[in-house]
């Protein structure tokens, strides 16, 4: 399988305040769908790949909603310098029992503190003496509650009352031990009883379609020529591409393109962002073996809508770019494999274009169903495909502009090859 659509997999397992209602979740690595089944065999990784997962793939919001995350941090990650780059408004450092207390680490949980991060020591089973230092970083501690007797929680939670540090019960299986620890004082609870850990999942992003969208959204907004290379230059497969088609776009003869600063005011925004839209669909997963055939038919879905929108002599004016965009983006969801309102809800499309593409609304809609049947994608489609529509268009037209369609996407896509 191509690495860059992996599956995501998060645990995650609730904490609850006194009143029963959810606190904060617990983020854990998974390896499988299997319940429970983590494999760390690194805490680097793990902690790593939950991190980038939450942040920058499933997308903090899905994965914690209003609620913060709790996220284990070994010795080696808690002092990596990556380490400041995670949110301290959204994520708990949960410090393992397996950091050594040392001058070096006792220093980097000062310094995070004062930078405001909220840290918690996991797995404490009451040696005080030992984790004293950190103790005094920590503002919540939690308590292996099956990994200590019985008669030594209540002087275990006596000795932390004075250092003022919120109190978590960990590995809660029963009502009995919910309602003792309640009775003791603590402030958190986890653990099988009230719910096991619940495994997320999603689908990693491929970094170029990444890109790609990001690109896509500052020519869509008009962002400034210098924010726009800097976005295009990590890349150098968009690079070579965007210096290849700049030279091909119509330069006086003797004159060549050779940056791309000179690319960008060659092709100008509209050529550029058409660059872009059909760069993103052609980065289609490579696992996907109709692919190919999509992103023909894509192109040709897209160059259909932008013909006829100038044809169209209903009520209301359609904008070609807007129609091109919607006749691309129909076939979004099956060329790149993620939901098309995730994709939609990253890039500020006109709102005709989402309408049409959502709902089948207004005339960007009704055109696009009038196209959905000339080339259908599907079974679906294929079923309506000679059933008479009825749109404000010519019908003597609609066979040469779909013949012009067809000859333009097959040179396209033999310039993007």
């Amino acid at each position: 399988m191509n690495p860059a659509s992996r599956d995501i997999l998060i645990g995650r397992q609730s904490i609850l305040d006194r009143n029963g209602q959810i606190f904060a979740y617990e983020l854990l690595f998974r390896s499988s769908r299997q319940p429970g089944e983590a494999n760390v065999s690194d805490d680097t990784v793990a902690t790593a790949s939950v991190i980038v997962d939450t942040l920058m793939e499933m997308g903090v919001s899905r994965i914690l909603g209003e609620k913060k995350g709790f996220v284990n941090i070994g010795r080696d990650f808690l002092l990596e310098d990556a380490i400041f780059l995670l949110p301290a408004e959204h994520l708990v450092l949960e410090i393992l029992e397996t950091v050594p207390v040392n001058d070096e680490t006792v220093a980097r949980c000062r310094e995070l503190k004062k930078r405001g991060y909220t840290l918690a020591l996991d797995d404490y089973l009451g040696d005080q003496d030992l984790w004293a230092p950190i103790l005094d970083q920590v503002s919540i501690v939690k308590v292996d509650i099956l990994g200590v007797k019985e008669s030594e929680i209540e002087p275990l939670v006596k000795k932390l009352a004075s250092r003022k540090i919120r109190l978590l019960a960990e590995k809660v299986e029963s009502h009995a031990v919910w309602l003792k620890t309640m009775a003791l004082g603590f402030d958190y609870f986890q653990g099988f009883f009230f719910a096991r850990p619940v495994t997320l999942s999603g689908k990693k992003t491929d970094p170029l379609r990444q890109a790609l969208t990001g690109i896509l959204a500052l020519v869509l907004s008009d962002a400034e020529t210098d924010e726009i290379i800097g976005a295009i230059r990590p890349h150098i497969d968009l690079v070579s591409s965007l210096l290849r088609v700049a030279n091909i776009v119509g330069l006086s003869p003797g004159r060549t393109v050779t940056d791309l600063r000179q690319a960008l005011l060659v092709m100008g925004r509209d050529q550029l962002k058409r660059w872009v839209e059909l760069l993103l669909f052609s980065s289609a997963p490579t696992e996907n073996r109709y692919a190919r055939p999509l992103f023909l038919l894509a192109i040709i879905r897209g160059r259909l809508m932008e013909r006829l929108s100038s044809l169209w002599h209903g009520p209301g004016k359609l904008v070609p770019d807007h129609a091109f965009l919607a006749g691309l983006f129909s076939l979004a969801e099956p060329l790149l494999g993620i939901p098309l309102s995730d994709l939609l809800d990253g890039l500020p499309l006109d709102e005709s274009i989402k309408a049409a593409l959502k709902t089948g609304e207004g005339n960007m809609g009704a055109l696009l169903n009038v196209v959905r049947r000339l080339v259908p994608a599907s079974p679906e489609e294929e079923i309506f495909s000679n059933v008479p529509f009825d749109a404000p268009l010519p019908h003597e037209a609609i066979a040469e502009v779909q013949a012009e369609a067809q000859v333009w996407a097959d040179e396209t896509l033999r310039a993007l090859s």
